[in-house]
Parts: structure tokens; sequence; C-alpha cells
């Protein structure tokens, strides 16, 4: 199967290294009913190389996402009755992981809301925020608070249409729109977007900071819109923001193995069949081809 270039080649490892070398990444989310998305963030985590995947969910998601794959070190943080993270809910210190990655499956609920608040501070931290993480900027106006650090250059979001309209108030039937409206994201935060699609298009700053910058991938197929892909996506670029990579390389790269990803699942078992459940076990065929 050929496939394009990539956009830049995927970390080396020295034959010396050691699991410390390749990032120690937290991923937080989850909740009754939809612990299968953060679990699929942190097993997409480990597939790309991370060396230390910790994974922090409401307690009565524990089992479940430790169920998943022994690798994943799971963090039970307080949570609610129905299974969401509760007002009283304590991250571990981020100042321990090289990156995170928070969002899938988390819902809203308002022990949700004080997490990403918390996240959002800590401009200092590789992060990426997806899924209800986003859903919540959007509905508390997270972005426009006075309290906000005005660099967000660490920061990595990646919505579907849906989330960046309601993130921006562009329609998600307006491409263009919406791509005009991250630019402007981008120029006032610093962040990078992963504007999710077909082709998906990452917004950023220009590697001189003057400027917003586009970059289109050209991996992926439209068996890919399926439950679950976005949380592998996740994964993917947290790891490699815990890999050292700078968040426009870790987004534009792991845009394009997370497509590559889905070409070859897709060339495996078609796109109609293929789920996030072959999308993850095509991601070391994946990688491997960048080798």
């Amino acid at each position: 199967m050929s496939h394009p270039a990539p956009p830049l080649p995927f970390p080396a490892r020295a034959s010396d290294a050691h699991k410390g070398d390749f990032g120690r990444v937290l991923l937080i989310g989850g909740s009754r009913g939809m612990a299968g998305s953060i679990a699929l963030s942190s097993m997409a985590a480990l597939k790309t190389g991370s060396g230390l995947v910790s994974t922090a969910i409401p307690d009565r998601c524990l089992e479940t996402v430790a169920g998943f794959h022994p690798g994943i070190m799971t963090i039970p943080l307080a949570d609610t009755g129905d299974g969401q993270f509760s007002l009283s809910a304590t991250l571990p210190s981020i100042d321990s992981f090289d990156a995170v990655g928070v969002g899938p499956g988390m819902r809203t609920g308002p022990g949700s809301l004080r997490i990403v608040e918390s996240l959002l501070e800590k401009n200092d931290c590789p992060r990426v925020m997806d899924a209800d993480a986003i859903n919540l900027m959007s509905e508390h106006q997270l972005l426009e608070s006075p309290a906000l650090p005005r660099d967000q250059s660490k920061l990595v979001l990646t919505p579907h249409p849906g989330e960046l309209a309601r993130l921006t108030g562009v329609s998600a039937r307006d491409r263009a729109g919406q791509l005009v409206a991250a630019e402007s994201l981008v120029e006032k935060h610093g962040m990078t977007i992963v504007v999710k699609g077909g082709p998906t298009v990452l917004v950023g700053r220009a590697t001189d900071g003057r400027g917003v910058v586009r970059s289109v991938n050209r991996t992926g197929n439209p068996g890919m819109a399926s439950a679950g892909s976005g949380d592998v996506l996740t994964g993917i670029v947290t790891s490699l923001l815990g890999q050292r990579l700078s968040p426009w390389d870790a987004a534009r790269l792991g845009v394009f193995v997370h497509g590559l990803a889905g070409d070859t699942a897709a060339a495996n078992h078609s796109q109609p069949a293929m789920t996030c459940v072959e999308l993850l076990q095509s991601l070391p065929e994946a990688i491997g081809l960048l080798n």
C-alpha cells in the first residue's frame, strides 16, 4: 500500500533508552457508560510509544478501564453516584507528567468543569483537549475568562465540526468559515487546532511566531467516521507530545499516523466494516510503515 510522505519522521529510539525517555502521559476522562472512550485514548498512547500511561477516571469506571490493557495505570478519582467526576475529584500533580490529554467520555458535569478549568491554567504543560473538554470550554466560555493565561501555545484542540461550531458559533456546514474561525482562535491564544473532517486541516502558529498557518492532512478515509476514532487520535497526539514533539509537530504527525492506521484498517477490513478497534489495532503497522 502506497502512502503520502509523513510531515516529519517518527521519534527515533536509542539502543540504550528506557521507558522514562518516551514520556509519562496522563489521560483524563470517562464516565459510567462511556469508559471505553478514555480507554481507547490510553491504549492509543501506549501503542504510539509512550513509556508510561496513567489514566484518571471516575472511581466507578476503574475496573472497566483497567481491564482494557495491563499496561494502563489507573488513577481513581472521586465520583458522583452516576459515575461522573465529582467536585471533590483531585488530580495528581500535573508536574509529574510530560503531557496530558483530557475530554473523551467525561461528560460535562461540575466536576469535569473544575478539571478543565484547572488544566487551562497549566499553560506550561503540553495538553490535548477533546470532546467534552471542548464542550465545557464552549458552554462556559472558558477561553474568554480573564483568568485564562494568555499564552496557550502548548494546547492542542481536536474538535469535530459540531464541537468547533459550539466553540466558535460557526455552523458545522460552513467548512471555510470554521477554518477562518479556527485561525482567529490561534491568533488570539497561540494554540494548535485540529479541524477534523475530510480532509482534516491543522491550524497553528507559524514556526517563526508570525501569523497563522494551515496544513492539510492527506491520510484517512470515510471509514474512520465511526465512534471512537477521535478518542484514538487524542491518545496518539498526547503520546507524541509526551515524547517531546512540539504541539504543532505532534498534531501534524499524530493526524497523519491516525489517518494511515485508518487506511490500513480499511484495506484489511473494508471501510464500512472497520471500527475504532481495527483502527487501534492498525497503529503498529502504520507506525512501522514510517520506519
